[in-house]
């Protein structure tokens, strides 16, 4: 299998200084603001806001209740900036659901709270690459789940799962969830998640699968689709979910939102897809299909990847790097373009079965990393992949 993996050599001069700052992922002026804002000078406004909202989670907010919230909100930004030395002026900021929820399906969200794992540098680094395939990034963090209306139950219940992580980091993965529902679902993915050429939908308005809570990486959760009721209704198996059994259905022996998804993935309550098929440095150089077309590549630099596959440590480092490179090679591959939300789907964010060149793929990578019995199967993908040409029609692998 060792001709399939073609290393597409180290760039040299890659500028990796942040191109934005940010306090909890503010946005540029010219993307949609669903981040921290300046508050409402009446409480009237923030009432308004809320009753022209729509969805599961908006619609259970009322006026009383809100204004409520924005005031646990306010307080928690404010405790937070505390924690981290940051200042405010006279008013702090506060969130309003009019703020924060949009059907915009050209937005893609991450949720981001610093742990103290020195991944700043990460989440900078994903929004320039998302926003260079043409989406529009947004960073999510607590204050958004905070406006959910089970918010502090939730996230009291989630504080008590037996875990061997730091409790800030298991309770973030939990959280994302609440703050996804909350601001009208869409398209979620881990700060470490690499696109070098997976558009927006043309209209801005498809979500894969029918809009049904679906992870693109098998059960892990480097991006997740869904509508609104669909996060929210992740959110609440996650909170009443009967640990015992997930963690005997699993074999563990602690939980984690990945654990549960896996345990949810099998007791058929969400979908998995295979968008995630392989590791960058695993593609072939140029990364052309079947017909010369460029592949959809998408990437979870997971810890376990950077280590095993990658071998460095700097995630913001090798996300730009593995981006220009991908970015550059695939210039030998024809570039194909989805006008419409049926051609999309047929090319991107696919179930398994429907693009069986993607499929192949994905399953050279499994049997690269584990033992595969030598099938019909596993034969008919290592053929189809050798069938790779550039634009030209020159076969990919001599």
């Amino acid at each position: 299998t060792d001709h399939f993996r073609q290393n597409l050599g180290n760039t040299s001069g890659v500028d990796t200084t942040p191109k934005m700052t940010s306090f909890y992922g503010a946005v540029p002026a010219d993307q949609v603001a669903v981040d921290v804002p300046r508050p409402s000078s009446d409480a009237q406004s923030l009432t308004r806001d809320a009753k022209q909202s729509r969805g599961f989670v908006t619609d259970h907010f009322r006026p009383l209740a809100l204004l409520s919230l924005a005031s646990v909100v306010t307080a928690s930004v404010v405790a937070t900036a505390a924690a981290r030395g940051a200042t405010f002026s006279a008013r702090p900021p506060a969130l309003r659901l009019a703020d924060v929820h949009t059907n915009d399906r050209c937005v893609v969200y991450t949720y981001f709270e610093d742990q103290g794992m020195g991944q700043a540098g990460t989440v900078e680094a994903w929004k320039e690459i998302w926003r260079d395939a043409g989406w529009k990034p947004v960073v999510l963090s607590e204050p958004h789940a905070a406006l959910h209306p089970e918010y502090q139950e939730m996230r009291t219940r989630f504080l008590t799962y037996p875990t061997v992580n730091a409790a800030g980091y298991e309770l973030a993965c939990y959280l994302r969830y609440l703050a996804l529902a909350v601001v009208g679902g869409g398209y979620m993915t881990d700060y470490d998640t690499l696109n070098v050429n997976v558009p927006p939908s043309p209209n801005c308005a498809y979500l894969p699968n029918d809009g049904r809570l679906t992870t693109h990486d098998d059960f892990v959760p480097a991006m997740v689709t869904g509508t609104e009721n669909e996060f929210d209704r992740l959110a609440h198996l996650m909170f009443r979910v009967d640990l015992h059994d997930a963690m005997s259905s699993t074999r563990q022996t602690m939980v984690s939102d990945m654990i549960l998804l896996e345990y949810l993935r099998d007791a058929k309550e969400i979908d998995a897809a295979h968008s995630f098929y392989t590791a960058p440095n695993w593609l072939s150089d140029p990364p052309c299909d079947e017909n010369g077309d460029e592949l959809p590549m998408l990437f979870h630099l997971s810890s376990d990847m950077m280590a095993h596959t990658l071998g460095t440590p700097d995630k913001s480092r090798a996300m730009r790097e593995w981006f220009h490179k991908l970015d550059e090679s695939k210039k030998e591959c024809t570039s194909v373009h989805a006008e419409t939300d049926e051609e999309y789907a047929k090319r991107y964010f696919t179930m398994p079965g429907v693009n069986k060149f993607k499929d192949a793929l994905k399953l050279h990578w499994e049997c690269g990393h584990r033992e595969c019995e030598q099938s019909r199967e596993r034969e008919a993908a290592e053929a189809l992949l050798l069938t790779a040409k550039d634009r030209h029609g020159k076969a990919v692998f001599d």
